[in-house]
C-alpha cells in the first residue's frame, strides 16, 4: 500500500511538472499571438522574454522546440518568431472558424445597412474574443480587430453573451472575473489616426458596483434583445446582440460601434438593427427562436 501511494504521489508530481511546463509554453504562444507580434510581423527572443518575464535562454529553447513542431515559424532574415503554419491549419477546424465563416454574409449585410464596422465575438472567461470583422468602407481602423481580447463585463458584446447565462452561471462568472486585471496596453505605435483597441485603464474595475446591479443590467439586455455600452472606448457607443445555436444556447455576439457624434439619438435603432442581424445568423445556425430571448 505504501509503495502504491508513493507511486501515485510521484505520478501526480510528474503531472504537475508537465502541466506547469505546458502553461509556460502557452505563455510564449500567447506572446506570439499578441497584436504587437501581428503588427510587426513577429517578435524576437528578447521581446518574448520581456513579455513573459522569463529568462532569455529558456525562451530560446522553447521557441526552437515549438519551431520544430510547426507551431512557430522563424524568419531567417529578421530572426523574428511568429505563429506557425500548423496553428493556422488547426484553427480552421475549430468551432470559432465555423462561426466566423457562417457569420460573414450577415456581418456584411449589417455593415451595408449601418455603414459601421461589425464584429463577431465569443466569450473566453472574463474576456470577449473577436473572431470575425467586416470593415466599413470609411472605417479609420482597417485591420487588427480579429483576435483582439476585450474585458467582457464592460463591453456590449460581453454583456450580450453573459445575459444568456443562468443566474447561477452569472454568479460564478462574477466571482471569478469581476475583478480581472485590465488588459495591457500595446507597447507599439499603431498607424495614425487609430482607434484604441483596449480600454486605457491601468487598474481593475468592476463592470458594476455589485452582483445584484450587474444581474439587473443583464436582465435589461434580455428584455431589449441587445446590449448598449459606452465604457469600452471614449466617445464610442457599442451595440451588441446574442447569437444562438441549434440548442438555443448563446455562442457569440454581433457588435457594432459608432461615435456619439455620428449616432446622435439613434442608439436604439442601432441596437435593433444589430439584434436583427444576430437573429438572422442564429436562424442560419438552426436556433429555434423568432425574437429576443
Amino acid at each position: 500500500m505504501w509503495l502504491s501511494i508513493c507511486q501515485l504521489i510521484g505520478r501526480l508530481e510528474t503531472m504537475r511538472t508537465h502541466t506547469a511546463g505546458l502553461a509556460r509554453d502557452l505563455e510564449v504562444i500567447e506572446a506570439l499571438a499578441s497584436a504587437e507580434a501581428f503588427t510587426l510581423g513577429g517578435i524576437g527572443v528578447q521581446r518574448v522574454a520581456e513579455l513573459t518575464k522569463r529568462d532569455k535562454g529558456q525562451i530560446s529553447r522553447v521557441l526552437k522546440t515549438l519551431e520544430g513542431t510547426g507551431l512557430v515559424d522563424r524568419d531567417k532574415a529578421t530572426r523574428k518568431y511568429s505563429l506557425g503554419h500548423r496553428f493556422y491549419s488547426m484553427s480552421m477546424r475549430t468551432r470559432e472558424a465555423h462561426l466566423a465563416l457562417q457569420s460573414e454574409s450577415r456581418l456584411s449585410e449589417l455593415v451595408a445597412q449601418v455603414q459601421e464596422t461589425a464584429h463577431l465575438n465569443v466569450l473566453r472567461g472574463g474576456r470577449v474574443l473577436t473572431i470575425k470583422t467586416v470593415v466599413a468602407a470609411d472605417a479609420v481602423r482597417r485591420s487588427g480587430w480579429d483576435g483582439v481580447l476585450s474585458n467582457a463585463g464592460i463591453t456590449a458584446s460581453g454583456r450580450a453573451i453573459l445575459a444568456g447565462l443562468t443566474d447561477s452561471e452569472i454568479e460564478l462568472w462574477w466571482a471569478e472575473h469581476a475583478l480581472d486585471d485590465p488588459l495591457p496596453l500595446l507597447s507599439i505605435d499603431m498607424p495614425k489616426p487609430a482607434e484604441p483597441i483596449n480600454p486605457k485603464t491601468r487598474r481593475a474595475r468592476r463592470p458594476a458596483r455589485s452582483l445584484k446591479q450587474f444581474e439587473k443590467m443583464l436582465q435589461e439586455v434580455r428584455d431589449r434583445g441587445y446590449a448598449i455600452s459606452d465604457e469600452f472606448q471614449e466617445g464610442i457607443v457599442d451595440a451588441a446582440a446574442p447569437v444562438r445555436d441549434s440548442s438555443n444556447i448563446v455562442v457569440a455576439a454581433i457588435s457594432v460601434g459608432a461615435s456619439f457624434e455620428r449616432l446622435g439619438d439613434q442608439t436604439d435603432q442601432l441596437g435593433q438593427m444589430v439584434s436583427a442581424a444576430a437573429l438572422r445568423l442564429s436562424t442560419d445556425l438552426g436556433a429555434p427562436i423568432i425574437g429576443p430571448a
